[in-house]
């Protein structure tokens, strides 16, 4: 089996650079395409009738979308450095694991790469497992790197 096109969702976390590696050396083993993808997650605020809360929303998104450009942009020379041309996505929304999802059904993906936090116990209950939702809600192959 050969890969045609990897996503590569990235977070800036060692474990989504590691991920990053591993999309590499299959993108060079089978000459893949490779897009790297980080979603901005839209929180709904809560806004109530005498409370603006726009300036606070636009000042969120602006620092956030500055803050993922450097990560895709570590995540893109992380790729160059092994060799590979990379494309880079933001997205945003809700849920995480729904917007790598469909990315990945946009860009025609055909294997997702992606590393794993491992968290366990309470922590893996309050803030959940992206990769794990990913897994469970896609059709496509999921590789699961872990640090």
């Amino acid at each position: 089996m050969t890969y045609q096109h990897i996503l590569v969702p990235v977070d800036g976390s060692p474990t989504s650079l590691a991920a990053v590696k591993q999309a590499a050396d299959i993108a060079k083993a089978f000459g893949s395409k490779v897009t790297a993808v980080c979603v901005l997650s839209v929180e709904p605020f809560i806004a109530v009738e005498f409370v603006d809360t726009q300036t606070l929303v636009e000042d969120y998104r602006n620092k956030a979308k500055q803050e993922i450009q450097k990560t895709l942009d570590q995540a893109k020379a992380l790729f160059a450095a092994e060799g590979v041309e990379v494309e880079t996505r933001l997205t945003e929304g809700q849920e995480i694991y729904k917007e790598i999802i469909n990315t990945a059904e946009e860009i025609n993906a055909d294997l997702i790469i992606m590393g794993s936090h491992g968290r366990k116990g309470i922590k893996k209950i309050f803030l959940g497992s992206v990769a794990q939702s990913v897994l469970a809600a896609t059709h496509l192959p999921v590789m699961i790197i872990k640090q």
